[in-house]
């Protein structure tokens, strides 16, 4: 077979096709649901991260007018439909057509790359776009021993781009700087390159307006996320993260990368050039090193190295097209990575919509702890039942007209926000710490607030199960006992939603 751009169109076709399935069918996660309260009020950035996620969700949803799951992940599924593109480009660059059509398959093959930045609307979504076309120019630099100042100042936008996703971009630099610290000093002393990093610092320069005007809020709060001050090795954060970086990009995939990782250190890997490989290293290993390392003391989220075992997969693509030939079109691992690929990913969107009941905790109270999966199910129907509650409430005069939907955390309220106020037109408030509230503790989804006598609602599901009369009763002269919706998954009882009724809203103290 002769592999050109047009072979990798049918991959590219069928992936898609999958994310777009995948992103009209679940309804929205949490994180996805809270990126959507981005887009209703465009910024130079936000809380938690840069402003792309919201900028981009506000473009395909048409400024927040398209209300639903799939225009919200619209940006997702089309980000990833190019990046597998890219990809194969890349693999091309390096070695040959056949290289970049296996890369490509691997790359829609790893539940992160593909499920999480391709189908998830995530701040990964578009950045994992533009980590791979600055990564294409890096390797174009690495294997031309001309100088390419045109490489260097796409680079530039396209790790600013990277950076303005998510921070993470800088390690595009960092990476960068160290290939030249290591291999190309005199490439250090070159205009272009400065021109290429002073093109992405103006890319930054929205994300230093708003911070300046917020304190820097958004570096305080990561910062406290990774401290190492006053932290004590915890091995099961290492293993943790281990066994996430595991899953998130494909076990077969993963142990591939990593075989391929040691020969590379054992001077036994000749796929592909020294260059190519010495780049892909200097921008992948410094995020992996030191996302490891912080697990030793600090737990954190597996999906943060994403972007470097993305651009690592590079590797096994060449060592595979160099092992098999032309002569086997699909080579045995490829077969088994795209095959534990569709396993995870059919029996997570099982799970999610028809798993019987709950994988978490069955205790009366918090009823579905635990479960993940219920962050993706159910809201449309609970916000049909919610809105049946609150109209018969309006018309027996048992709380005001709109009256307001709280929360003392980030999550549930932008669940709400998106499939209950939006429809009953209720205002919401978030009320409590700006460490649970993030985006709600310095941005008012409208003009109206609480005011002295307003009545509200607080909707609990039992998985976040919160104490409300300890987290309101001081603001609300008096709370009413709730009343419970029984969610049903697969014909058992999955969860339950108090719905709590506040009356008199007195002051914030």
């Amino acid at each position: 077979m002769r592999f050109s751009a047009r072979s990798v169109g049918w991959p590219i076709l069928v992936f898609t096709l999958l994310h777009f399935f995948l992103a009209f069918s679940l309804p929205l996660g949490n994180d996805e649901v809270y990126y959507w309260t981005y887009a209703l009020h465009p910024a130079w950035s936000y809380f938690d991260h840069p402003p792309m996620v919201g900028w981009l969700i506000w473009l395909t949803t048409w400024g927040t007018a398209l209300h639903h799951e799939g225009f919200v992940r619209l940006g997702a599924v089309l980000c990833s439909a190019i990046t597998m593109y890219v990809v194969y480009d890349t693999g091309r660059i390096i070695r040959n057509e056949r290289t970049g059509w296996l890369a490509a398959l691997l790359y829609g093959s790893m539940p992160y790359s593909s499920v999480l930045a391709g189908v998830f609307m995530l701040p990964d979504s578009p950045q994992i776009l533009f980590w791979w076309l600055a990564l294409r120019s890096l390797v174009r630099i690495a294997n031309d021993e001309a100088e390419r100042p045109h490489s260097w100042l796409a680079f530039g936008v396209w790790a600013g781009l990277a950076t303005l996703s998510k921070i993470h971009g800088i390690f595009l630099w960092i990476g960068a700087g160290l290939y030249l610290l290591l291999f190309r000093r005199k490439t250090w002393k070159k205009g272009y390159v400065f021109a290429a990093a002073g093109i992405t610092l103006l890319c930054l320069i929205p994300i230093l307006i708003w911070n300046v005007q917020h304190h820097f809020i958004t570096y305080a709060y990561h910062s406290q996320r990774v401290s190492l001050a006053q932290s004590r090795v915890h091995i099961n954060y290492f293993l943790t993260e281990v066994g996430g970086e595991c899953f998130y990009h494909n076990p077969i995939l993963y142990a591939g990368i990593w075989i391929c990782l040691i020969l590379v250190f054992r001077n036994r890997f000749s796929a592909c050039n020294k260059p190519t490989v010495r780049i892909l290293l200097c921008v992948s290993l410094p995020l992996i090193g030191i996302l490891l390392g912080i697990s030793l003391f600090r737990s954190i989220l597996p999906h943060w190295s994403g972007p470097a075992y993305s651009s690592l997969l590079l590797l096994p693509a060449a060592y595979l097209d160099a092992r098999t030939g032309s002569s086997l079109m699909l080579p045995c691992m490829v077969k088994w990575v795209i095959g534990v690929f569709l396993f995870i990913i059919l029996t997570g969107w099982w799970m999610i919509l028809y798993y019987p009941g709950t994988v978490g905790s069955h205790d009366p109270v918090k009823y579905g702890s635990g479960d993940f999966t219920l962050d993706m199910y159910g809201w449309p129907s609970i916000g049909k039942q919610f809105q049946h509650i609150y109209q018969q409430d309006i018309r027996q005069g048992i709380m005001q007209p709109n009256a307001f939907i709280v929360s003392n955390k980030w999550f549930p309220l932008a669940h709400e926000q998106f499939y209950v106020s939006y429809y009953t037109h209720q205002p919401v408030q978030g009320i409590g710490a700006v460490d649970d509230l993030h985006e709600y503790a310095i941005w008012r989804p409208q003009s109206q607030q609480l005011q002295p006598g307003d009545d509200a609602y607080c909707l609990v599901p039992s998985n976040y199960f919160i104490d409300v009369y300890a987290a309101f009763g001081k603001q609300f002269q008096r709370i009413d006992t709730p009343v419970v919706i029984l969610q049903y998954r697969g014909g058992v009882l999955a969860r339950k939603f108090y719905v709590y009724r506040l009356h008199h809203f007195q002051a914030l103290h």
